[in-house]
């Protein structure tokens, strides 16, 4: 009997399997062997798979026959637009199969390499979403990051029976980041003299 539960689990078990082997290469030789197979695999899945499957091949380890392979990742990954912000962020948090290797790094960079509508598109359907909330309040986390382009988002967000709460903490941490911005600003232009008295400063 199978030990994944549907086709999906199963592609993503293969998927880990072939990261697995292409790091634990011995050989020159079954190096090439397993890098050949991933990318029969990117070939064949490359629109069907599901995205956890293409995270997985993040962890390859990075050589010559390997960081092509990496890059078609992440460009598949990419090129699917708003829907992989879930899986990926969930691979930033180290929600990983290998702790230790470099998917959490290179599922940032991912992210990174997604246009900043389909990033905050991407961001708002976690808050919308099943996610639990640790994921929601990172996502939260990330929206507060972009910054005043996200508000609008935020400001939809708000008549989501779901995503309500999580888009006025978002939104509250956006007003207190403008706040503490202006009140920095002023405290630097009353350090650097600019508070002048009848068109001098202070010391003229």
């Amino acid at each position: 009997m199978s030990r994944y539960r549907n086709e999906d689990e199963a592609v993503i078990g293969l998927a880990r399997q072939l990261a697995d082997a292409c790091r634990e290469a011995k050989t020159d030789e079954d190096e090439e062997y397993a890098a050949d197979a991933i990318n029969d695999f990117l070939r064949d899945n490359d629109e069907s798979a599901p995205s956890e499957a293409l995270i997985a091949l993040l962890d390859l380890p990075m050589s010559k026959r390997t960081w092509p392979l990496v890059d078609s990742a992440e460009e598949t990954l990419i090129g699917r637009g708003w829907e992989v912000v879930e899986p990926l962020l969930a691979a930033t948090m180290g929600r990983v199969y290998d702790l230790a290797g470099p998917v959490s790094q290179r599922a940032r960079e991912t992210l990174s390499g997604l246009s900043e509508a389909r990033l905050i598109f991407g961001l708002i359907d976690v808050l919308r979403g099943k996610a639990d909330d640790d994921l929601k309040r990172t996502a939260v986390g990330e929206l507060v990051a972009l910054g005043e382009t996200a508000e609008p988002a935020l400001l939809e967000a708000l008549d989501h029976p779901v995503a309500r709460t999580w888009a006025q903490d978002a939104l509250g941490d956006l007003r207190a980041t403008r706040e503490e911005a202006k009140l920095a600003e002023d405290l630097e232009r009353a350090a650097s003299g600019e508070d002048m008295v009848g068109g001098r400063t202070r010391d003229e």
